[in-house]
């Protein structure tokens, strides 16, 4: 390949060669029109066009970040009244964008930028509600497109292209020189010349656009981006708590709370990776990075009151309206930090493919079973653990010493002595399922108190929740 230099030269690589990265779905969607009645019909028949596509957006509108009510969502129309035109809009947005990107064997390099943007979305769209709590999926998508010429570059294959994203990941702080020496232009130039050309929204322009005072959506999406550059040198780095000082200016906050959100936000980066399906993405996104570096932090002196202030955490959280998704997160953390099990996880009751999808984890190894387990609900045999669980849907906890039953499709979780299971309803639906165990360790009388008085917690809230979306 003959080497590429400056603005005028890469964009036309970019157009003239048949990209990946950006397919017809999504050109379409930015083109839509602003008639609401034109908009939705054009949007129905863009999804229902692909078959794949339409299966995949409403796998993601299913998903416990949509649909608050669990009420199963069938048809693209229902989706659309139910969520709203803006939110399915930009869940069929991201999720053909991401898979452009994926199609084919995508090399290491292009899936761990995909995963930077990926995180930098997460991370951007936690800040919105300090904001503006009504433009959480704007933010989404303008943080995902951030980046959008780093991996139009890396989709081509050239190496110019793969030298700038290893030694701008050597050193961010540098990464306009870089750019410049590499590829004979700003990267930040390509930026703009393709979210404009591919008409990817005002958003996404104007935190792309060097702006002495930007707009708070703009920070927050920039932010985001800033975040995901420099997370890999540590949740304590100077640089991260340099951005720990902007997200307490901008949101409010102290910078404590900023680094606890942080935590929370690189875990939820890979529960809404597993809900658009792509676990491709988990390896490279730096939850369980983040997981290691907090457990190797000093502890504070226990008091005895650990887990009442997860309690009292998850209550303030419900009484502010705060989505289900972040609540069952500081649940499972409420059992493995304040109440001292080793492993838990929340794991989503997926109907369709008859699996339980392990989504929420807390302990040490579980954010590997994100990526590794997947419990095929057809394949459990009469008499394990989790058959006859299902069969019953009671709280149980399970002691080998008081006799043995058949682990079965449980044993992919390695589980070393005592196991809790608990059902998660709604009505009489069983929608997902907590489990525990005390991996070398045995558990504790005052552990089920706990894990029981969570279930009901999560079973009230999700109760409450179905009640306020259904109206």
């Amino acid at each position: 390949m003959s080497e590429i230099r400056g603005l005028d030269a890469w964009m036309r690589a970019l157009s003239d060669q048949d990209m990946p990265t950006l397919n017809s779905v999504v050109k379409d969607i930015c083109e839509l029109s602003d008639d609401d009645e034109c908009r939705t019909d054009d949007l129905t028949k863009i999804i229902l066009r692909d078959a794949n596509l339409t299966s995949k957006v409403l796998k993601i509108a299913n998903s416990i970040h949509y649909n608050r009510s669990f009420m199963p969502i069938k048809t693209v129309s229902r989706g659309i009244v139910q969520l709203g035109f803006d939110n399915l809009k930009n869940i069929t947005l991201a999720s053909s964008l991401i898979d452009s990107f994926l199609r084919g064997k995508p090399k290491a390099l292009l899936i761990e930028s995909l995963a930077k943007s990926f995180h930098a979305a997460v991370q951007a769209r936690a800040l919105v509600p300090y904001l503006n709590g009504e433009h959480k999926e704007q933010v989404f998508i303008a943080a995902l497109l951030r980046n959008i010429g780093e991996l139009a570059l890396l989709s081509t294959g050239r190496e110019a292209a793969e030298r700038f994203v290893i030694e701008r990941n050597l050193h961010p702080e540098n990464e306009a020189a870089i750019s410049r020496e590499l590829l004979g232009v700003d990267i930040n130039q390509i930026n703009r010349g393709l979210i404009k050309e591919w008409s990817l929204g005002d958003l996404a322009r104007e935190a792309s656009e060097e702006n002495a005072r930007p707009t708070t959506m703009a920070s927050a999406v920039n932010l985001g981006n800033e975040l995901s550059k420099y997370i890999h040198k540590g949740v304590n780095s100077p640089e991260m708590e340099r951005i720990y000082q902007h997200m307490a200016k901008l949101c409010g906050i102290t910078q404590a709370a900023a680094k606890t959100q942080v935590a929370q936000m690189a875990e939820e980066a890979a529960v809404i990776a597993k809900s658009y399906g792509v676990e491709v993405l988990l390896q490279a996104l730096p939850d369980t990075q983040v997981a290691e570096e907090l457990a190797e932090e000093a502890p504070p002196p226990r008091t005895g009151y650990e887990f009442q202030q997860h309690i009292n955490q998850i209550h303030k959280i419900m009484f502010e309206g705060g989505d289900i998704s972040k609540i069952m997160q500081l649940s499972v953390a409420a059992l493995y930090e304040g109440s001292g099990i080793a492993r838990v996880t929340i794991s989503m009751l997926d109907y369709k493919a008859k699996s339980l999808d392990i989504r929420y984890v807390a302990g040490k190894g579980t954010n590997l079973w994100r990526q590794s387990v997947k419990i095929e609900l057809d394949k459990l045999h009469k008499g394990e653990l989790l058959h006859e669980f299902l069969r019953v849907q009671q709280p149980v906890w399970y002691q080998p010493a008081q006799g043995v039953k058949p682990l079965g499709a449980l044993s992919a979780l390695s589980p070393k002595g005592d196991v809790m299971l608990a059902p998660l309803k709604i009505d009489k639906r069983l929608v997902a399922i907590l489990y525990a165990d005390g991996a070398d360790h045995k558990l504790l009388a005052r552990q089920f108190e706990d894990f029981q008085l969570i279930a009901n917690q999560l079973n009230l809230i999700l109760k409450v929740n179905a009640a306020q979306a259904a109206h």
